[in-house]
C-alpha cells in the first residue's frame, strides 16, 4: 500500500523527476527539465515545497506538487504517466490531500491546467473532485507585424498604476468582469485584492504597464501587461472594458496600445489567452494577426471562503 506525505528536502528532485518523465525520454532531457523547473521557480519566488508524494517500500512512486501563488490561488501538478490502476488511485488520494492542505493554507482556488485531449489527467481530476472550468486559447504575435490601418482608433488617454491611483484601477477592473466571456464561472469568487495581487504576479511587474483608459474623464477599461523574460515577450495579463463602453471600438485600441508598448520595449512577442467561448475577443485579436500556439483546460477546485476569527465571533 502507498503512503502518502509531504516530500523531505532531499527528495523533491526525484519527486520532480516523477512529475516530468515521459514514455522514452531521454535521462539527460528529464535532469534539463528539473533543472529548467527549479530556476523558474527560484526566479518568480515560487515554493516547491508543497509536494507530496506516494511512496511503497522506499520508493517514491508518484507525486503531486501544489505551487501557491498570491492571490489565494494554487496551481497543481500531477505526473505525466501513470502507469497502472492503482496508481492512478494513488494520484487521485495525492490530489484531493493537496486539496486539503491548500486550504488549510487559507488558499482559495486550486487550479490544474492539461492539454485538451489528456484524457487520463482529465479523469484524474474530475475523480479527484475538480470542475473544468473552461478551455482557454494561447495567442501570440510578431511585434514586428504592423498594426492594422484599416479602421479608425477611438482616441483614449493612460494613466499608469501608481498607489494613489490603486482604489480606481480595482473599481474598474472589478466592473469589467460584468458580464465578461472570460472565464465567468469565476465572478465573484474571489476579493478584487485576491484578483490584482494575481494579476501583479504576472510576469515581471512593473506599473508603467499597467494602464487605466479613459475617454475624457470617465475610465472606460484597463489594459494590465507584463515582461515575460524567459521568452523575450510581453503578455497582455489582463484586458477589459467596461459594460458600458462595449461595441464602440475601444478594445481595438487597447490591443493596439498593447502592441507598441511591447514594440517599445524591444521584446519579439506579444502574447495573451482567451476563453474559447469569447467569441467577440478573438474575433478582434484574429484581426489584429494574433496566432494559435496552443489551448489548454482548466481544471478548477473552488474552496470554501476562510472567514476571519473575528468575523466568525461576531456572526
Amino acid at each position: 500500500m502507498h503512503v502518502i506525505r509531504p516530500a523531505e528536502r532531499g527528495e523533491v528532485r526525484a519527486a520532480l523527476g516523477v512529475l516530468l518523465a515521459r514514455p522514452n525520454m531521454d535521462p539527460g532531457e528529464l535532469h534539463r527539465q528539473i533543472d529548467t523547473l527549479i530556476r523558474y521557480a527560484s526566479r518568480q519566488n515560487l515554493s516547491l515545497k508543497h509536494c507530496l508524494v506516494a511512496e511503497e517500500g522506499g520508493r517514491i512512486e508518484t507525486a503531486c506538487l501544489c505551487v501557491d501563488a498570491p492571490g489565494r490561488m494554487a496551481s497543481v501538478f500531477i505526473p505525466n504517466q501513470v502507469p497502472t490502476p492503482a496508481h492512478a488511485d494513488t494520484v487521485v488520494s495525492l490530489l484531493q490531500e493537496t486539496v486539503c492542505r491548500a486550504e488549510s493554507r487559507g488558499v482559495r482556488l486550486v487550479q490544474g491546467v492539461i492539454a485538451p485531449e489528456a484524457v487520463l489527467e482529465r479523469d484524474l481530476f474530475a475523480r479527484a473532485g475538480f470542475k473544468r472550468l473552461t478551455e482557454l486559447i494561447y495567442l501570440e504575435r510578431d511585434v514586428v507585424e504592423p498594426v492594422p490601418r484599416t479602421r479608425s482608433y477611438p482616441p483614449l488617454t493612460w494613466e499608469e498604476y501608481s498607489v494613489h491611483a490603486h482604489r480606481e484601477f480595482a473599481r474598474v477592473v472589478q466592473e469589467t468582469y460584468t458580464g465578461s466571456l472570460d472565464c465567468a464561472a469565476l465572478s465573484g469568487v474571489r476579493d478584487i485584492e485576491d484578483t490584482l495581487a494575481s494579476h501583479r504576479a504576472a510576469g515581471e511587474f512593473d506599473p508603467r504597464f499597467w494602464l487605466l483608459a479613459r475617454s475624457g474623464r470617465e475610465a472606460v477599461g484597463v489594459l494590465l501587461m507584463a515582461r515575460v523574460p524567459e521568452r523575450a515577450s510581453m503578455e497582455v495579463v489582463y484586458m477589459g472594458l467596461l459594460p458600458s463602453a462595449r461595441g464602440q471600438g475601444y478594445g481595438a485600441t487597447l490591443l493596439r496600445r498593447a502592441i507598441e508598448t511591447a514594440r517599445a520595449q524591444g521584446t519579439a512577442l506579444v502574447t495573451l489567452t482567451v476563453d474559447v467561448e469569447n467569441l467577440p475577443a478573438r474575433g478582434l485579436y484574429a484581426a489584429f494577426g494574433f496566432q494559435e500556439v496552443t489551448r489548454r483546460d482548466v481544471w478548477m477546485c473552488i474552496l470554501p471562503l476562510q472567514m476571519e476569527p473575528d468575523s466568525a465571533q461576531g456572526s
